[in-house]
């Protein structure tokens, strides 16, 4: 009978507890340093929408920018966030979601205080092809929704796309399912702001 050997069932379960207990180490050490920056990276998105300047700002002046312009509240049972500047109130910051192509898609629209105009928008996180769908985080088509007017006149239309008459902004060119998927889920989302959320302000 064939002596069956042991040793290299012993050398993979010594491996495999050295490179576990590795990884477990590493990801305790550096969890904090990871949560500081995914907590940065947000706070980057609220002051992008509102169009503040963060060019070479490091994680500490860009947390106290954060601080210093925006504040959470609650209005209706939903979070919104009041922007400042200068003290001033100036907009209302507004986290958006909603399915895109492959995924949900997760954004911050941020309105100016009658309401009346989109001052910015960024993209938290998503799930779109990179080249094609992915390209909605790219500035050329993020910085289109500055400044641009919400179409009140129409309900589940405040945003549409040129070459409609009423369209404030371009499509993204071969990528035409998730611009139609982040179009609906603006409009869905100002439809509930409008109706269910803006009364409490």
């Amino acid at each position: 009978m064939k002596k069956i050997s042991l040793k290299p069932v012993i050398f993979m379960l010594i491996i495999t507890v050295i490179y576990t207990s590795v990884l477990a180490t590493i990801n305790h050490v550096t969890s904090d340093k990871i949560k500081l920056n995914a907590l940065v990276k947000q706070q980057r998105s609220f002051l992008y929408a509102l169009d503040i300047d963060m060019e070479g700002k490091d994680a500490e002046t860009i947390s106290n920018l954060y601080n210093n312009h925006i504040s959470e509240i609650e209005v209706n049972g939903s979070t919104l966030y009041e922007a400042y500047i200068d003290e001033n109130l100036v907009g209302y910051i507004i986290p958006i979601k909603g399915d895109a192509v492959w995924g949900e898609l997760n954004a911050l629209i941020a309105m100016s205080t009658d309401f009346q105009s989109l001052l910015g928008l960024d993209i938290l996180s998503h799930s779109e092809t990179p080249g094609l769908g992915g390209r909605i985080d790219e500035l050329s088509f993020k910085e289109q929704f500055r400044n641009i007017t919400i179409n009140l006149a129409e309900d589940y239309n405040y945003i549409s796309y040129k070459p409609d008459p009423t369209g404030q902004v371009d499509s993204i060119t071969g990528a035409t399912g998730t611009s139609n998927a982040l179009k609906r889920i603006l409009n869905e989302n100002l439809y509930e702001f409008f109706n269910n959320v803006k009364e409490g302000l």
